[in-house]
């Protein structure tokens, strides 16, 4: 077994419901064969694929960072709603692969054979937090060599160290690229060990991301030390929930802080940052999905975009919190496909050397 659990059209996990007279994305997609694995990837980019479809269903990290679980069906409910969605005259979806999700199933199973009284409970979440970095990152890696723009899915925000450990490289960018992060916490946390709370400021100290902007931060959620470090370094920008009073302001903030840079830009939304949003720190104050999905559809659209993140959606399966959780990842994919430069990031953007 390889580090991706390899789709093909026999194989998914949820249904297509096919109707006469019409069309699926579900239909239309990139599918790889049940013998096929990431070592093909070059065909797929050869036969016009450009965007990459990849789950990672876990919930390690958040666990590591002393929240709760439950961010593994994120994906599943994506997956539900983005394949059943129309294929027609405003996205075909034949330039998308649905390549599979990342293999988690002995990562899962050792976390919930922890029990949280022990002592060390924290740190062995955080070590395998930190052993989850390394089946992910070289997936990206492969996508990103072959020039393909991955859209990552489900599990926490810890994914975002091995993102951007996997594009840096991929793209041969050796100083790290651009982040920007709609979320109310910045995730820059100190290096105490790998977990959701911490993807950013491990990547930023290991050269992976050389620039980063938090949208939305929600200054009361961010402790002081985080606050600090924030103020001090100069390559970290960000936007306050509790000042600006609406998107334009913190649209016009991120994009002068992003075009400060050649670099290509990653986009994070962590679904914490949508009002009431089955999320891992649900909230009932941030932005509305109709004010992510333009902040996508901006910020794709007017920058050389990398990939996209949306993690730590949070549904409880046989509830109404998958239909809302994977309809509203749904939107926002179709908006940064939809709405991206139609060239993926194929050329190497270094900033001068000063």
């Amino acid at each position: 077994m390889g580090p991706v659990v390899i789709y093909s059209k026999e194989n998914l996990p949820v249904e297509i419901r096919i109707r006469e007279g019409e069309h699926k994305l579900g239909e239309k997609i990139l599918f790889m064969r049940p013998d096929e694995s990431l070592k093909d990837l070059p065909a797929y980019a050869g036969r016009g694929a450009q965007f990459v479809l990849l789950g990672i269903p876990e919930s390690i990290g958040p666990m590591a960072n002393y929240g709760k679980c439950c961010t593994d069906p994120a994906w599943k409910a994506f997956l539900e709603f983005f394949l059943n969605m129309h294929s027609n005259r405003f996205l075909r979806g034949d330039h998308i692969l649905c390549l599979g999700h990342v293999d988690t199933r002995l990562f899962n199973e050792a976390a919930s054979g922890l029990s949280p009284i022990d002592p060390q409970y924290i740190p062995k979440l955080r070590s395998l937090c930190s052993e989850l970095d390394k089946r992910v990152f070289p997936v990206i890696e492969a996508i990103v060599t072959e020039e393909l723009v991955p859209i990552v899915i489900g599990g926490g925000n810890n994914n975002s160290y091995p993102i951007l450990k996997g594009v840096s490289r991929g793209l041969k960018v050796p100083q790290g690229i651009q982040a920007v992060n709609c979320d109310p916490h910045a995730d820059f946390r100190p290096l105490e060990g790998r977990h959701s709370g911490n993807g950013f400021s491990y990547a930023y100290k290991d050269g992976y991301l050389k620039r980063y902007f938090v949208l939305g931060l929600h200054e009361n959620c961010n402790s002081e030390a985080v606050l600090a470090e924030l103020e001090r370094n100069r390559d970290i920008g960000y936007s306050s929930f509790d000042r600006l009073e609406g998107l334009s302001d913190h649209l016009e903030k991120a994009l002068e802080f992003l075009r400060g840079s050649s670099l290509p830009v990653g986009i994070e939304v962590d679904m914490d940052s949508m009002i009431d949003m089955p999320s891992s720190a649900r909230t009932p104050s941030g932005f509305s999905v109709e004010e992510v999905r333009c902040f996508i559809r901006t910020v794709s659209s007017k920058c050389e975009t990398a990939y996209l993140h949306v993690p730590e959606g949070a549904p409880v399966p046989g509830t109404m919190d998958m239909i809302k959780v994977g309809k509203t990842l749904a939107y926002l994919v179709l908006d940064f496909i939809k709405h991206n430069r139609t060239t993926p990031p194929r050329r190497i953007l270094r900033d001068p050397v000063v």
